[in-house]
């Protein structure tokens, strides 16, 4: 870290450069209640654009100086080359550009957040201290091979375990843990929760930057075919056998395991009755989207790590090799023939015209004639009223349970009202169903009514505490519901004006 390298570090760093913005504590602020306090990795343009307005209305109240541009300013400049604090894609079956949150604003967001931890928190020192110091003991065991290494650590392991036992059913008081403890050792868990989440950015990066360095071989037809191939693939297998590669794969298979999963669902569910871990209610949240949230990483660096692959076929295609050949040609052609002509410009003024008026249609894009249906005619003359049915349906119908529409809309209301955003899962958290999974179709219908946002791609998993619907602790999974305030105000005049 020597000075040369650091005035070079803060010259080109996106995250420095971020930091280092006057609009700084108002970007990240969004940025990181749009993406990390949700729990989302991506986000739609037709979502992000809102919210970014919503927070731009909410930002006058108080520092009506602060981002007083466009939203589409704004996502556009943080999408640049010259910040890259988001990044913009598109995905298929999609016509919307994707925002995802870059590993430079990552690094800002983890060094903002320890170091208010710092400030505002505690630093869990002991706990730190006992997870070294078990971290090494491990290592010490894990990495000999000699069998009396391992037996003699798992025969001190089945002692003590032997010896809590004996004291137990002696009736002696069991070992609980110190309150302090609990909560230095629940922050720990957390803070390694997120920072494995970042840590899911340099994987997906290395995947892009593969892919990325196979595209621009192909079309500026640097090498050969063969060449090119044999690069990715050496750039691939480097990424799986390093250190790196092989922990995210390791990770990978063990969080596809249904007995992991099943394990991780029964911790969590039990985590929110330990007393002393009732003032973390963002602790507990983020433990709460932790199954979904890695899942769903996990998945999305698998679909860069599939495009790769659809690249090296397209490669391997030989006539999409030439196609792409033919396409580097006549771009340095065109590029030739512009430098030709930048000195001496045509004077005459240049234009395309295109003629719309003709249109196309494919023979294939008709249906086939099928016959029509024939419907089966039934005498009902002699149909007679079921008494005991009837009276039966009508105690069914008095027992359901009714959805109040009303008091729905002022919770949304009044969730919105000061964050301008708000999803179904954090509305429930500060309003908890009353009706079980009534509340909740009641709430994706209001969204559905009002212009809300509502996201079939991304699912979201909605706890229902037990004591709601009979006695279980139910979980639904529903499309992910973003209440907009502006949608609302929207819906609530034309609501007024009938």
């Amino acid at each position: 870290m020597d000075t040369s390298t650091l005035l070079m570090h803060f010259e080109s760093s996106p995250a420095i450069r971020l930091l280092r913005a006057s609009n700084a504590p108002y970007v990240i602020a969004f940025l990181y209640t749009q993406f990390k306090k949700s729990g989302t990795i991506t986000i739609p343009h037709s979502e992000l654009l809102p919210g970014l307005g919503a927070y731009q209305e909410d930002l006058q109240l108080s520092w009506p100086e602060a981002l007083r541009d466009k939203p589409e300013s704004y996502l556009a400049d943080w999408c640049s080359p010259d910040k890259l604090w988001l990044h913009r894609f598109l995905e298929t079956g999609r016509d919307e550009p994707i925002y995802q949150l870059t590993p430079h604003c990552e690094e800002v967001i983890k060094f903002l957040d320890q170091s208010l931890h710092k400030d505002i928190g505690f630093v869990g020192t002991e706990s730190r201290l006992r997870l070294v110091i078990e971290t090494l003991q491990q290592l010490v065991v894990g990495a000999s091979s000699d069998p009396t290494v391992h037996l003699d650590e798992l025969r001190k392991q089945k002692a003590l375990i032997e010896e809590q036992i004996r004291k137990i059913e002696r009736g002696e008081e069991v070992p609980a843990f110190h309150p302090t403890r609990i909560r230095e050792q629940f922050n720990l868990a957390v803070t390694m929760l997120k920072e494995l989440e970042r840590d899911f950015r340099a994987v997906e990066e290395r995947f892009k930057e593969i892919t990325l360095d196979v595209q621009q071989k192909q079309m500026k037809g640097m090498d050969t075919r063969g060449g090119i191939l044999g690069a990715a693939m050496d750039a691939e297998d480097a990424l799986r056998t390093d250190d790196q590669g092989v922990s995210f794969y390791e990770f990978f298979r063990l969080i596809q395991s249904t007995e992991q999963q099943r394990q991780l669902r029964a911790i969590i569910q039990q985590l929110p009755q330990s007393r002393e871990l009732a003032g973390q209610t963002e602790g507990l949240q983020a433990v709460r989207r932790m199954m979904p949230l890695l899942l769903s990483e996990a998945a999305k660096v698998t679909q860069t790590e599939r495009r790769l692959s659809s690249t090296l076929r397209r490669l391997l295609d030989a006539q999409a090799h030439q196609e792409s050949k033919r396409v580097a040609e006549l771009l340095r052609e065109i590029r030739g023939l512009a430098a030709a002509m930048a000195a001496d410009p045509p004077r005459d003024e240049i234009a395309i015209e295109v003629d719309d008026s003709v249109r196309l249609q494919s023979p294939v894009s008709r249906q086939f004639w099928t016959e029509p249906p024939e419907f089966e005619t039934i005498d009902l003359t002699e149909q007679t009223t079921d008494v005991d049915q009837r009276d039966d349906l009508f105690r069914d119908f008095a027992r359901l349970q009714r959805i109040d529409f009303r008091s729905m809309r002022s919770q949304i209301h009044e969730a919105t009202r000061t964050g301008g955003a708000v999803t179904l899962g954090e509305l429930l958290d500060a309003a908890p169903p009353q009706s079980g999974v009534m509340d909740v179709l009641g709430y994706i219908q209001i969204a559905t009514d009002d212009g809300h946002v509502i996201n079939h791609d991304l699912p979201q998993e909605i706890v229902i505490p037990s004591g709601i619907d009979g006695s279980r602790t139910l979980i639904v999974t529903v499309p992910r519901v973003i209440f907009v305030a502006q949608a609302l105000s929207v819906q609530g005049a034309s609501h007024c004006q009938e």
